[in-house]
């Protein structure tokens, strides 16, 4: 039985942390990470299960303070021609690390009050198992599913609910990959999915207590090609494009909830939509002795907590070099696109397109085999399209690391 006990402290600066346009203080946020590892390993299979603590203490902010409970599970199976995976996780985490979409849409309104960035506990289950056949030495068949679940400790105060709604997705996906040569491989995915997400809040009108809210559903058949090509064993090519066909069914309501009122009084609006879109990936990646470096492009259809989903397209840069044994620096840069599928029929105000940049170098140092200090700075800069506004935030973060090198056999 393997057992790995880990901890890490990080200390960051952060003018920014609600991503505001004017900040009115900056931030020392303070995270402590204990941590356990264990499972087993066999000639066939093997699993790990990994518990971890974040405890996010902020100097300037305690409302934000939050303890974080992650678990992690993984399973790996192999034999001469079936291979299996299961990936399974619960997470109870602090929005303030999560959620990009602010909980007003026009920025310029953001305060301390009730703004931005509130804290919203946010927990999410998820399981992914895959199945993998291998017909011949070149050819094989996986078969996958996914499962997402959502949900928010929402406070019935916040001032835009609906930005915090539940939500679930699940995906069936099958891809058959043929290697053409040692170099060259070709593989095709067909993938169904449903996105589910409803909501509500009370509220009054003309002096009278309402009730409302929303609810949708969303199914996506998406088609994909793509290709690797290894160049050398240190550097390969990924390509993939297809299409979506997307249908939503949404419906909107509102219903007086007083009940001195003889008559019931309602509305309530239903909206049905199709929406057709491109999918698609690309990575470059190389490793060598001198360190590694990557690039890489996508656009897909992802679930949101606006009730909505939405199309992300994202580019990133990464790359890592070895100044010696010890001491490596690196950097990292990220782009994202982020377009609402409006599917809510006379309702502008929950266009949250925006655009999301991070420029973040950084420098590590290996003190011992099981210790890590890491510094790193990152600058954010993010822009909604509602109004042009560009909010940016900086950080620098100093993180040590200690990992025990332990990989015994508990009996």
């Amino acid at each position: 039985m393997l057992f790995k006990p880990e901890f890490s402290f990080k200390e960051r600066f952060d003018d920014n942390v609600r991503m505001q346009i004017h900040p009115k203080h900056s931030n020392f946020i303070s995270t402590l990470s204990p941590g356990v590892m264990f499972g087993y390993l066999a000639d066939d299979n093997e699993l790990n299960t990994r518990f971890k603590w974040n405890e996010l203490i902020y100097s300037s902010d305690s409302a934000l303070d939050f303890s974080e409970k992650l678990v992690n599970l993984s399973h790996k199976y192999q034999s001469e021609r079936f291979k299996t995976d299961l990936a399974a996780s619960y997470a109870e985490e602090s929005s303030i690390n999560n959620q990009l979409d602010p909980t007003v849409i026009d920025p310029t309104q953001i305060n301390e009050a009730g703004g931005v960035q509130l804290l919203v506990p946010r927990n999410t289950k998820s399981v992914s198992p895959t199945v993998t056949y291998n017909l011949n030495e070149k050819s094989s068949l996986q078969l996958g599913y996914s499962y997402q679940d959502v949900a928010f400790d929402r406070a019935q105060n916040l001032t835009n609910i609906f930005n915090y709604s539940d939500y679930s997705f699940q995906q069936y996906s099958a891809t058959a990959s043929h290697a053409y040569t040692e170099r060259l491989s070709f593989n095709l995915t067909g993938a169904y999915s449903e996105y589910e997400s409803a909501n509500q809040r009370p509220g009054t009108v003309f002096g009278f207590p309402v009730t409302s809210g929303f609810s949708q559903k969303s199914t996506t058949i998406t088609y994909q090609a793509g290709l690797q090509y290894m160049f050398n064993e240190q550097t390969q090519l990924a390509l993939s494009a297809g299409i979506r066909d997307t249908t939503t069914d949404s419906t909107q309501f509102t219903y007086f909830r007083d009940t001195t009122i003889p008559f019931p009084l309602s509305q309530q609006s239903s909206l049905s939509r199709n929406t057709v879109g491109n999918v698609f990936s690309a990575s470059l990646a190389r490793k060598s002795d001198w360190g590694n470096f990557s690039l890489s492009a996508g656009q897909q259809l992802n679930p949101a907590s606006t009730g909505q989903q939405q199309t992300s397209t994202t580019f990133s840069a990464r790359g890592r070099y070895n100044l010696t044994e010890r001491l490596s620096t690196g950097i990292n840069a990220n782009y994202l696109l982020s377009e609402s599928i409006s599917t809510f029929s006379n309702d502008t105000s929950r266009s949250n397109n925006r655009t999301f940049i991070t420029l973040s170098p950084s420098v590590q140092w290996r003190w011992t085999p099981e210790i890590n200090l890491d510094l790193s700075y990152s600058y954010r800069q993010q822009v909604y399209e509602s109004n042009n506004q560009t909010i940016t935030g900086d950080s620098v973060q100093l993180q040590f690391s200690y990992q025990p090198q332990i990989n015994r056999q508990v009996k």
